[in-house]
C-alpha cells in the first residue's frame, strides 16, 4: 500500500494536483475501496474500469487543479492494477503436487476468485508468470463476472467455462460462506474445505487441514475415476 501511495502520489503531483497530493491519495484508494464493500454486501462486483474511476473520480473530488492525461492514467493502472505483480506469488505447500495429481487425472480446473482492489486478470498475469497456466484451464475473477462469491453468478460462470454440469463439479475453497456455503447452493457435488477457518452453521463435504491429500479425499470419496 505504500509504494501504492507513492506512486500516485508523485504522479498526481506532476499533473498538477498540488502539494495536497500526498492527502489525498490514501482517501481516494480508501473510497474505491469502500465501494467495494459496499457492492460486495450484495454478493456483486465492481469492474476493474468500475474501481479506476472511483479512485479518479476521489482525486479530482479533491484535487481539482489535476490535468488528466494517458500518462496519469497509466500512472493510476501501474499502481491500483498491475501492483498484483510486484511481488511474485508464494505456492502453498503441496499446491504443485496436488494439482499435478489431479491434472493426471486428466481434470478440467478453474482458478474462481474474489477479487482485491487490482482486478483479477493483473493477478492472473502474476500467476501465468508463476507458471500457473499449466494447471489452470480457466480463470473466473469477481470482477469480470461481476458476482462475489457466495453470489451464484461467479459459480454459474465457472460451471459454464468448465462446459459441466453442477453435479460433475468439486469446489475447493478456504472460506465457509463464501466457498463451501457458495458452491453448495450452485449445486456443486461436493465442496472442499481446506485450512482451519469454521463456521458452525457451515460444514464442508470434506475437511482438509491443507491441500496436501487433496486428490486422495476426493478419490476415496468415489469423486475421480481410474
Amino acid at each position: 500500500m505504500q509504494r501504492r501511495e507513492a506512486q500516485l502520489t508523485a504522479a498526481y503531483e506532476q499533473a498538477g494536483a498540488g502539494s495536497g497530493a500526498g492527502q489525498a491519495v490514501p482517501k481516494a484508494i480508501r473510497h474505491a475501496i469502500d465501494a467495494l464493500v459496499v457492492a460486495h454486501q450484495s454478493n456483486i462486483d465492481l469492474s476493474g474500469q468500475d474501481r479506476l474511476d472511483a479512485v479518479r473520480r476521489s482525486m479530482l473530488d479533491q484535487c481539482p487543479d489535476t490535468v488528466e492525461s494517458d500518462e496519469l492514467l497509466e500512472a493510476l493502472i501501474g499502481a491500483v492494477c498491475e501492483s498484483a505483480s510486484w511481488e511474485p506469488p508464494d505456492l502453498i505447500a503441496g499446491v504443485e503436487a496436488e494439482l499435478d495429481a489431479l491434472k493426471a487425472r486428466g481434470l478440467n480446473l478453474a482458478v474462481v476468485s474474489n477479487t482485491g482492489l487490482a482486478p483479477g486478470r493483473y493477478v492472473e498475469q502474476a500467476l501465468l508468470a508463476r507458471g500457473f497456466d499449466r494447471w489452470i484451464d480457466h480463470w473466473i475473477w469477481s470482477d469480470d463476472v461481476l458476482s462475489w462469491k457466495p453470489g451464484q453468478a461467479i459459480f454459474q460462470a465457472a460451471l459454464r467455462a468448465l462446459g459441466c454440469a453442477a453435479g460433475q463439479a468439486a469446489f475447493v475453497g478456504d472460506t465457509p460462506e463464501a466457498d463451501i456455503l457458495g458452491s453448495r447452493h450452485a449445486g456443486f457435488v461436493v465442496s472442499v474445505q481446506v485450512g482451519g477457518k469454521s463456521d458452525t452453521a457451515i460444514q464442508p463435504d470434506i475437511a482438509l487441514p491443507s491441500l496436501k491429500g487433496l486428490t486422495a479425499a476426493l478419490s476415496d470419496a468415489g469423486l475421480l475415476a481410474g
